[in-house]
């Protein structure tokens, strides 16, 4: 009779732990979505960028928001999509145009 009212109190602990993380939603940090996507479009001349704080995820992916500033003074609002694999895709919700012009790492043609 302990036995099975043992066993009965393990599974009934071990479906309710189930049933409270299957609730549980899950977020990325915008944070370390920026840093990521940074990382990235640095060398696009990216120079500052800033995401939703919260990004959740759901069965078909997660769609958010960033700001992004580039070295010419251009701004722009991206929305980005990442579908269920993993795939990544953006587009330009609203922008403004450089503000300055963009200055070459180097006036040598030659990249000296």
């Amino acid at each position: 009779m302990v036995k099975t009212f043992a066993t009965l109190a393990f599974i009934g602990a071990a479906a309710a732990g189930a049933v409270f993380l299957s609730q549980k939603r899950t977020v990325i940090s915008g944070e370390v979505m920026a840093a990521d996507l940074m990382g990235q479009l640095a060398k696009k001349g990216i120079t500052e960028m800033t995401c939703d704080p919260e990004i959740p995820v759901g069965v078909a992916g997660a769609v958010f928001r960033c700001r992004v500033s580039a070295n010419d003074g251009s701004t722009a609002q991206i929305e980005y999509t990442i579908d269920r694999n993993q795939q990544l895709s953006g587009k330009v919700v609203e922008g403004s145009g450089p503000t300055r012009e963009r200055v070459p790492a180097s006036s040598d043609p030659w990249g000296n």
